[in-house]
């Protein structure tokens, strides 16, 4: 007899920073739609996002005409089309990622917040960092709201700390980054360390940045450069093949520009394979497993890389990529600094990721386990249901 699933959990709303043309985001959505239904039972999870590639496109409520532009005609449209995509929700659910950084006076984490409190509809976050926040303002603003989230699974201890100093009252798990449920929400498990590779070719794989707010022009252009040519002098060493991970493909915000100067870098080199946010969440995490050794300035890039038992070293460029680093006890010999400033420094460490036999030490099943908590500590998981406990 199959647990009777919470009428709260029936049709649950994602909501979250979807429909960017980003790998990682779109992970969260192939986690959420899988979690919701094996966790909570739900039936019908929509997603406020555009089609993308590894959704059922009735799961997808966003119409992508709204993502044209941000003129006024647009904005107000794709308002009006997740108002009524929340009119017919039974909860609201933000699905995973940095959403509670920055808020404005106008936001739609209000129209959230006053909707859940007049419809009774819980609201809850899972696989969020909250913080650092971008300004005062947006502290209170994002507390407020914060503070009506009925239950908040966080993927780090700092988004813990920020809400229990906050006197956060509803229902806190720290928990991981949803991202560690891919493999089986692909229906995998998770997959055997790559061995180091012996006399053949090794590859690597590669996913750049294209946008940082938060360095400097001269800084992302230093880092580029040391990146690019840094991957080109191992190439010229090693026998080593490249695949480029565009894990970003938005036009103004994505990775495709400095991902293609990476690519011409290496013309005639090397055997190089792209790979792309267009070709989907399954295609990127497959040719991920094909890789020996790994360079990753995207986050959900070294995620990848570590859940798929791949080497690899991650450029920090922001604190969420320290913190990732820290909570699997990455290997000091496989660490970048955030603006790597030498070519040969980076060709050192991804050199001595073909030999190197240190692994982080926390294994990928506890990731797993603890991005599983995002759901089975909800207060709608399903009794005694897949990987819940009785009670």
């Amino acid at each position: 007899m199959h647990p009777e699933p919470s009428p709260a959990a029936r049709r649950p709303l994602v909501v979250g920073y979807y429909g960017m043309e980003n790998v990682g985001d779109n992970a969260f959505c192939v986690v959420m739609d899988w979690a919701a239904r094996t966790y909570w039972g739900a039936q019908e999870p929509v997603f406020a996002a555009p089609p993308i590639v590894d959704l059922p496109v009735e799961s997808t409520g966003m119409n992508p005409r709204w993502y044209r532009s941000r003129s006024v005609p647009d904005r107000v449209g794709w308002v009006l089309n997740k108002a009524a995509l929340l009119g017919r929700s039974s909860m609201l659910v933000f699905g995973g990622g940095s959403v509670f950084r920055d808020m404005g006076p106008v936001s739609e984490k209000k129209l959230f917040s006053l909707f859940s409190r007049a419809s009774g509809h819980p609201m809850a976050a899972v696989g969020v960092s909250v913080g650092p926040f971008l300004s005062p303002a947006a502290e209170r603003r994002l507390v407020e709201v914060l503070r009506r989230i009925d239950f908040i699974g966080v993927r780090d201890l700092a988004s813990a700390e920020i809400l229990e100093r906050a006197g956060y009252p509803g229902v806190l798990v720290r928990a991981g980054d949803l991202a560690g449920l891919l493999p089986e929400a692909l229906g995998e498990p998770v997959p055997e360390r790559r061995p180091r590779p012996g006399g053949g070719r090794a590859r690597l794989g590669v996913t750049l940045l294209g946008v940082d707010h938060e360095a400097a022009a001269p800084q992302m252009r230093q880092r580029e450069e040391a990146l690019i040519e840094g991957v080109r002098r191992l190439v010229l060493k090693e026998p080593v093949d490249v695949t480029v991970f565009v894990f970003n493909t938005h036009p103004v915000h994505g990775d495709e520009r400095v991902s293609d100067r990476l690519r011409a870098s290496l013309d005639g080199l090397c055997d190089i394979r792209v790979v792309t946010a267009r070709d989907g969440v399954r295609a990127c995490w497959d040719e991920m497993k094909r890789c020996d050794i790994g360079l990753h300035m995207r986050l959900h890039g070294a995620i990848f890389a570590y859940l798929a038992g791949v080497p690899f070293a991650l450029v920090p460029y922001q604190k969420k990529c320290d913190d990732f680093l820290a909570e699997i006890g990455q290997p000091e010999s496989s660490r970048l600094g955030r603006v790597p400033e030498d070519p040969a420094e980076v060709t050192r460490a991804l050199a001595g990721l073909l030999t190197d036999e240190a692994v982080p030490r926390l294994p990928r099943e506890e990731f797993a386990e603890r991005a599983r908590w995002n759901f089975t500590r909800a207060p709608w998981a399903l009794r005694d249901g897949p990987g819940q406990p009785a009670r």
